[in-house]
């Protein structure tokens, strides 16, 4: 099928663009070392795909990623879907960071066109390295009429997976993404995107953080509780004076009683999630009276997400678990 409108293409680095001197190397390269151009030179028939337009905004290893760099991202690819002849955009990221790169665009761009994240868990210099196949499957989807209006969609390994939900679930296999709670929205098979679900939960032509508008955002604190933490550990991270707290609790997002002592009543929105990986987060009695917010089914990394770009709009904290419950 020949293509009228272009996929704008947009390579921030990562794992896909990483080298090392052996093809037996498959964790100790450097990432973002090859440009957008030289990724997509190396994918076979792509061109099947085009036309494109590619654009290098930055090529770092994932675990250096900024909210900064991610504010640029959401501008970028604004306005690029906001351009008549532009009908998709796909993104190459690494994939440490990667849930939450791709849920920040959720929330913050607004359109019905598809944008695919894609990234690769070896890098383009190894043997049987999966960047390759990883995009040309982002391209098949982003050409699909069925990607239109689900939001952001990350795809590696033959997986397409909503942004909302995907996380990173393995440190080194090709099947590393996914969603133990809510699984694959769909799959690639034979160059063709197949899809069995889609997101109920605001997104972003929908979103009222799209599109963004913020020069500067909040800062919020992430912190991993344990068995036997010392409260020290968050007194610490309350002395870099966050605008917002997300604590990844224990079980059903279980605050030990030192820390729940600790953080009630702060002047500071704090939001109880879970560091299980899966389930939800649900209201108990005493959290409105703590001012606690819960999390809903949002991992951590995301809970983080979605409450700095509320407190751009709020500091309620009714308001801010209404988010919590719409996105």
């Amino acid at each position: 099928m020949a293509y009228t409108k272009k996929i704008v293409v947009i390579g921030t680095g990562g794992t896909i663009a990483g080298q090392s001197g052996s093809a037996e190397d498959l964790t100790a390269y450097q990432a973002g070392e090859l440009t957008i151009d030289e990724v997509l030179a190396i994918v076979p028939g792509v061109e099947n795909y085009g036309p494109f337009e590619s654009k290098q905004l930055c090529n770092i290893d994932s675990s250096d990623m900024t909210m900064a760099i991610w504010m640029e991202l959401a501008r970028t690819v604004q306005a690029a879907v906001d351009r008549e002849d532009v009908a998709a955009v796909v993104i190459t990221h690494g994939t440490d960071t990667m849930e939450e790169g791709s849920y920040f665009l959720q929330l913050t761009v607004q359109t019905n066109k598809p944008i695919v994240m894609v990234g690769a868990m070896r890098p383009a210099t190894a043997i049987s390295a999966d960047g390759p196949l990883n995009l040309l499957q982002a391209m098949q989807i982003a050409r699909s009429p069925e990607a239109v209006g689900k939001g952001v969609l990350v795809t590696l390994n033959g997986t397409i997976n909503c942004a909302r939900e995907v996380v990173k679930q393995h440190t080194t296999g090709s099947d590393a993404f996914g969603n133990a709670f809510f699984g694959h929205i769909g799959f690639v098979q034979d160059g063709i995107a197949r899809f069995y679900y889609e997101s109920l939960r605001k997104h972003t032509a929908a979103s009222e953080f799209a599109p963004l508008t913020a020069k500067e955002l909040p800062m919020v604190a992430l912190v991993y509780l344990y068995g036997g933490i010392d409260s020290n550990v968050l007194h610490s991270v309350l002395q870099t004076k966050p605008h917002g707290l997300v604590l990844a609790g224990l079980g059903h997002g279980i605050l030990p009683e030192r820390i729940r002592q600790l953080v009630e009543n702060l002047d500071i929105p704090v939001v109880r999630s879970s560091r299980t990986g899966s389930g939800m987060v649900s209201a108990m009695p005493n959290d409105s009276r703590h001012g606690f917010i819960v999390s809903d089914t949002l991992a951590p990394s995301k809970a983080r997400i979605l409450l700095t770009l509320g407190l751009t709009k709020t500091k309620d904290r009714a308001a801010l678990q209404e988010y919590f419950y719409e996105y």
